[in-house]
């Protein structure tokens, strides 16, 4: 016997909501408490509800489609933001057009073209931030869209998600002045990068605050891929004699550091202490295990996602700017100063 489609209705009786209910928590609408909106989601996986995209889309005059558009898919943190947003996505029944942009300013504006062209109903968007012409772009075609992971501070009239960057970088360098380090070299990518700027804010400081300076050749600047970095940071070192330690803008560019720095025979941490940021190995395990800011992952996919549906349902609503919480995780890559 073949099993009927499960319906908005069942999904009603199952959690005792109204169908009205039901269908206003999967769209992603506004005014449905967070945690009726997870009990809906839940028994929606659980009963293995389907949305007909065809219908829902001639009933909407909605797509049900998002972009997701990052700057870097080869970076694991994107990799695991990318998942957990089309895992969310899915709950509400929408599907993801996932496209990279490289840190490319013009890769990034004829991305959003091809999303506009596809007829999305929203734009997740990681910006590269060397060109606002891709947010004024989404913003003449009055496309929803929510920043993603970072933000500009001198524009207030858009949404975004992200982490508190300015916490982290404080918290890893309270972490190795704690060690008795002084001497740190930071990789950073440039400050039009906002969460760039931010890290080194915090973390300028923890240092100002201990007492410490933090000399401008101790900022080594990179790409944000991390692409050469590896010798860059090997000749750094050379060239500032007695750097006990390394703060690292991301796990993605740590590991290219870590390649090289044991290609010397220079040992982490016995002779150099690093911090990283992202803690990718929240979910990938592998070695060695960093110790790095924690990125808030979960949490900014989700609320990402449930920012944007809730922004194509009501496009005038107030604009929200979300800031969730990182916090250092120790591990293995930091020690005392010999």
């Amino acid at each position: 016997m073949v099993r009927r489609r499960v319906t908005i209705t069942d999904l009603a009786k199952k959690t005792g909501h109204s169908a009205g209910t039901v269908s206003k928590a999967l769209k992603g609408a506004k005014g449905i408490a967070p945690e009726t909106r997870d009990e809906i989601i839940r028994a929606a996986r659980t009963e293995g509800y389907i949305v007909n995209i065809q219908a829902s889309a001639l009933r909407s005059g909605l797509s049900r489609t998002v972009a997701i558009i990052v700057t870097d898919i080869a970076n694991p943190l994107f990799a695991i933001l990318i998942k957990l947003c089309i895992s969310r996505l899915e709950t509400y029944g929408y599907r993801a057009i996932l496209m990279a942009t490289e840190e490319n300013a013009s890769q990034e504006e004829q991305a959003i073209v091809s999303a506009i062209h596809q007829n999305v109903d929203g734009v997740l968007l990681c910006p590269t931030q060397k060109s606002r012409a891709g947010i004024e772009l989404l913003r003449r075609n009055r496309v929803p869209f929510v920043l993603l992971g970072r933000r500009d501070q001198r524009d207030a009239e858009m949404d975004y998600v992200v982490c508190d960057d300015r916490l982290g970088g404080y918290l890893a360098g309270q972490h190795l002045v704690s060690l008795g380090h002084e001497r740190i070299l930071v990789v950073l990518p440039n400050d039009e990068i906002s969460s760039a700027q931010e890290r080194l804010e915090g973390f300028s400081q923890a240092m100002a605050e201990a007492g410490k300076e933090l000399r401008g050749e101790w900022i080594l600047r990179s790409e944000a891929t991390g692409e050469g970095i590896g010798r860059r940071v090997l000749d750094a070192l050379k060239a500032n004699d007695g750097c006990t330690a390394v703060f690292s803008f991301s796990d993605y560019i740590t590991w290219e550091i870590l390649y090289a720095l044991s290609g010397a025979n220079i040992r982490v941490p016995e002779d150099l202490s690093i911090v990283s940021f992202d803690n990718v190995q929240s979910r990938l395990c592998f070695p060695p295990p960093l110790t790095t800011i924690h990125y808030p992952k979960k949490e900014i996919a989700d609320r990402s996602v449930d920012l944007l549906l809730a922004r194509i349902q009501d496009p005038e609503k107030p604009w929200e700017h979300v800031m969730c919480e990182s916090y250092l995780v120790v591990r293995e890559t930091t020690a005392p100063r010999k």
